[in-house]
């Protein structure tokens, strides 16, 4: 930025000069009778040089004066980007402007920070009354599992296996809601993965007369959460469920897992809209696509609707052999 200012000061003293340099040269030839002596154009020229130098120095003062809060403001707004919310208060530089969006900036930090504490706190909240609930849950299932009926004891064991896997799951939520990775992964296999998620939505889909078929190709480990891939998946599955029809067809091939129904599928507006989050915080419906692609690209993954009739989803997760993002 300050080459530039330079530079655009110094061009507008050059055109300045060739102004009134021209009809200067033209009065003191026409006067003269003939050709300029060396004499005055040697002084006309230092007068040039003189005056370019003077504008070259000016425009170094104006460019620092200029850039020097402009890049603080700069550094101070990636930070607050960052989630460094104290970092928005660059000092004052004198410059109206300058100053008015530094102001902004440090009021817009601390709104944001107001709201982001205040929803930290209801997180922590809501988790542990969801985290006491799930204990007592778990409680009652394990007297369950003491049963002597063999039927009811294997229910409290899998029901148990799932409380787990919930507690899990909300740990690996809240960890991508407070640093936005997950930071936690591990190399996993696509195939037992979605075996496993698959099987806890059969009965669901079996209740509607409804099946779901999977088709497993070549594969490659992947590194990703297995808690957030399966929340992803849950999530799909949740969506062919409510608004799909018929076969849910699920292609498990090289590092991407595609799931696809016979639904009547989503028209172009709706396609472009489908993975926003809601505007309405109050809204109940329209959250589980657009969580599930944050959470896929929490995980290094990405989330798509790759054919909107029928509509088909595909996951694309991170090979093992690739650098981690």
């Amino acid at each position: 930025m300050r080459r530039r200012l330079v530079l655009s000061t110094i061009a507008v003293v050059l055109v300045v000069i060739l102004v009134l340099l021209v009809p200067v040269l033209l009065i003191v030839r026409t006067a003269e009778g003939g050709d300029l002596p060396g004499s005055v154009i040697a002084r006309l020229t230092v007068i040039a040089l003189a005056a370019i130098g003077s504008a070259a120095l000016l425009a170094g003062i104006q460019a620092r004066q200029l850039a020097r809060p402009l890049e603080r403001l700069a550094r101070s707004a990636s930070r607050v980007g960052d989630g460094d919310f104290s970092a928005a208060a660059p000092p004052l530089s004198g410059i109206s402007e300058i100053d008015d969006i530094a102001r902004a900036l440090r009021l817009s930090a601390n709104r944001v920070d107001r709201m982001l504490e205040s929803e930290r706190g209801f997180t922590a909240d809501a988790t542990h009354q969801l985290r006491t609930g799930l204990t007592g849950i778990a409680m009652r299932l394990e007297l369950l599992e003491r049963n002597d009926d063999p039927a009811v004891s294997a229910d409290a064991v899998s029901a148990l296996v799932q409380i787990h896997e919930l507690n899990a799951t909300l740990d690996e939520l809240l960890t991508v809601a407070r640093r936005g990775t997950t930071g936690e992964r591990t190399e996993i296999e696509l195939t037992a993965l979605v075996d496993h998620q698959v099987a806890d939505w059969q009965h669901r889909f079996a209740e509607k007369r409804r099946q779901i078929v999977i088709t497993t190709g070549r594969t490659t480990p992947v590194s990703a959460t297995p808690g957030l891939v399966g929340q992803v998946i849950s999530i799909l599955m949740d969506n062919a469920l409510r608004h799909g029809r018929g076969t849910v067809a699920v292609l498990v091939q090289d590092d991407t897992v595609t799931i696809e129904d016979e639904g009547p599928g989503v028209t172009e507006a709706q396609a472009a809209t489908m993975f926003d989050r809601p505007t309405d915080h109050r809204a109940a419906h329209g959250r589980g696509l657009a969580l599930a692609r944050r959470l896929a690209e929490s995980d290094g993954g990405r989330l798509e609707l790759i054919q909107p009739r029928p509509p088909t989803f595909r996951l694309t997760l991170v090979p093992v052999s690739a650098p981690t993002p």
